[in-house]
């Protein structure tokens, strides 16, 4: 009796990982699928696994770093415009306040725009590597997997 048992847990064990076997590795770079993520704001809980099917554009950003705000801005803008990209926009401000602030000055989309409030120490922040000469936008196909950072208007267009 153990061993039949034995042999049906070993088995049931064996199809669970296997079914969870995916041939591409899970990474922040491009070529890999994206590691999933949540994020929240006061209005909206979002995780990457809820896009799936979707071309996401996956912003890191502070407003100290002139680039990566311009470029929230641009990626912001080209969402809203287009109903086949989804934006989703990590703040690394020091303050929620100034993040809040920015936000507002900058016109952006509120269910779009979230602070990590964790910074430099989140798992979020680990996970995709991020650092203050880091700050980029990935784009994720709706299968998962990054095919472009900083991804230019032209391979936008593509897709729109």
């Amino acid at each position: 009796m153990k061993k039949t048992l034995l042999a049906v847990a070993a088995i049931a064990m064996l199809l669970v990982f296997s079914s969870a076997y995916n041939e591409k590795a899970i990474d922040s770079r491009v070529g890999y699928l994206a590691p999933n993520f949540t994020v929240s704001n006061a209005d909206t809980t979002v995780s990457l696994q809820d896009l799936k099917g979707n071309y996401v554009l996956l912003t890191f950003w502070s407003s100290a770093d002139a680039q990566s705000r311009i470029s929230n801005m641009h990626y912001d803008r080209i969402a809203s415009a287009n109903g086949k990209v989804q934006h989703i926009a990590v703040n690394y401000d020091r303050s929620a306040l100034v993040f809040g602030e920015v936000s507002k000055i900058d016109n952006l989309q509120n269910g779009s725009q979230f602070f990590d409030a964790e910074g430099h120490e989140s798992r979020l922040h680990e996970t995709y590597r991020i650092s203050s000469k880091g700050y980029r936008t990935l784009l994720i196909d709706p299968a998962g997997e990054i095919i472009s950072e900083n991804p230019t208007d032209s391979e936008l267009a593509q897709l729109i």
